[in-house]
């Protein structure tokens, strides 16, 4: 009776899931019944209550494969959405070295001479401006001291000048006076000498004007003394001539007065003459007293215009002394790499403009030289952004460097392989994805990314098939 009641409660759970699955399937009828065969079915229709557990478990397979079928319907349909819509870059690779984005920096002497000092070595890297080697600069240094003691000469002779010409005191500059305190205290005594001589003339010129302007004074009173005497004369003889008619007075009287007439009027012209003489001689007196000093200063301009135009013309020639002892340490003239010494012998002797040392220019910005297929070429332009990948470091761990298309050739090259390809330069435009203790060197090789354009992963993946589709639609 309890088997009864067990088999009866099983096989009541079997016809319902039974139902279920009927009535869940009847929309899929048609797919269910292309996934299983006719037979179970027309099984169905004549069962007993055993089987038809046997046909419930069937049943259970098609809901699980409905349900996967769904979720791989659903992924596709997402794939396809994000193909449709998700972009990739469009690339352009090719191949390089990394080269100097400026030219091989052939370093020379100046002047030559001997190697006193090697500060370098090959392969070591320098900085602009950092000395790379010393010439011994001994005849260079005695030749602009030599000149510098002429200079200093030339300029104290230079102030003495102007203080004669503007008659003030000799005071130079105190740099003058602390560099050469010798010369100057020799111009000093010059200074005072010339201006001693020049006092002495003046005081002599002066005395002489002195002694002119006298005489001329006395000279005026004569002549004044004796135009009064020749008036008072000839007023006395107007006066006697009509005392002679009457008798009054002799004849002889009458000579008397017109000899002192004569004579008051030649000592009147005597002085006279001898006034204009006088003033002629004061005059001239004062004018040589000028003629000296403007002679004097007139001389010194023109020694100080020579001096200046020595001490100018040494000056150059300083200067270019001056250059030549800082030439005796040869430069850097970029940052870069140290590729070659020409000597390295302390002591050896160097030719003048001989080149010494080769150093290969480095750059914050790299230049990499690479190779482009002439199929890849057609979408290539200048200023396209790149990726430089430099093989001697891991990309994953270091990353790569942003840089920009900058060249490309004219034309295509072949090697000596027969290779044909497109030479292009690409420059970066930052450097910091690289560690700073990661030194990047020309020749270092590389290889670029050129990024031409974008596409969907859409056309990405049809891109084949429309190629196959397009070859086949057509037939010679």
């Amino acid at each position: 009776m309890t088997k009864h009641r067990d088999s009866t409660a099983e096989q009541q759970g079997f016809e319902a899931i039974g139902r279920f699955s009927e009535v869940g399937g009847r929309p899929f009828r048609p797919f269910i019944d292309r996934l299983f065969a006719r037979s179970v079915t027309a099984a169905h229709l004549n069962r007993d209550w055993a089987s038809d557990a046997d046909w419930a478990r069937l049943q259970q397979d098609p809901l699980r494969a409905r349900a996967f079928l769904y979720v791989v319907l659903l992924a596709v349909a997402a794939l396809v959405a994000w193909s449709y819509f998700a972009s990739i870059d469009e690339v352009t690779r090719g191949s390089g070295r990394v080269i100097p984005s400026s030219q091989l920096q052939r370093v020379q002497t100046f002047d030559g001479g001997v190697v006193q000092e090697m500060l370098v070595r090959e392969g070591q890297m320098v900085e602009a401006g950092q000395v790379l080697m010393r010439i011994d600069p001994t005849r260079f240094v005695s030749s602009f001291r030599e000149n510098r003691a002429q200079a200093l000469a030339l300029e104290a002779r230079a102030e003495r000048l102007r203080a004669l010409i503007t008659d003030t005191p000799f005071a130079p500059a105190e740099t003058l006076r602390s560099e050469a305190p010798g010369i100057v205290a020799q111009e000093r005594e010059v200074y005072e000498s010339r201006r001693e001589e020049l006092r002495e003339q003046e005081s002599i010129l002066a005395d002489r004007i002195r002694q002119r302007e006298e005489e001329l004074r006395e000279a005026r009173a004569r002549r004044d003394t004796a135009q009064r005497e020749a008036n008072m004369a000839g007023q006395e003889l107007n006066l006697t001539r009509p005392l002679l008619q009457s008798g009054a007075v002799s004849e002889v009287e009458v000579l008397r007065l017109q000899r002192e007439v004569s004579r008051a009027t030649g000592e009147r012209d005597q002085a006279a003459a001898a006034v204009s003489r006088l003033e002629a001689a004061v005059e001239e007196a004062r004018t040589q007293l000028s003629e000296v000093r403007t002679e004097r200063r007139s001389d010194w301009q023109n020694d100080l215009a020579q001096t200046l135009g020595d001490l100018n013309a040494l000056d150059e020639s300083s200067t270019g002394l001056q250059d030549r002892v800082r030439l005796a340490e040869v430069r850097s003239p970029v940052d870069g790499v140290v590729q070659r010494l020409a000597i390295n012998t302390i002591g050896g002797v160097a030719q003048a403009g001989q080149e010494v040392v080769e150093i290969v220019p480095s750059d914050d910005q790299l230049l990499v030289e690479a190779r482009i297929a002439p199929q890849d070429i057609a979408f290539l332009r200048p200023g396209q952004p790149a990726t430089i990948k430099l093989t001697a470091y891991d990309f994953a761990i270091y990353g790569g460097l942003s840089a920009e298309l900058d060249h490309i050739s004219a034309d295509t090259i072949t090697d000596d392989n027969d290779n044909t390809f497109y030479l292009v330069r690409v420059r970066t435009v930052e450097s910091e994805n690289i560690a700073s203790e990661l030194a990047v060197i020309p020749g270092m090789t590389a290889q670029v990314d050129i990024m031409t354009g974008k596409r969907t992963v859409m056309q990405y993946l049809l891109k084949p098939v429309l190629r196959a589709w397009s070859d086949s639609m057509g037939e010679r």
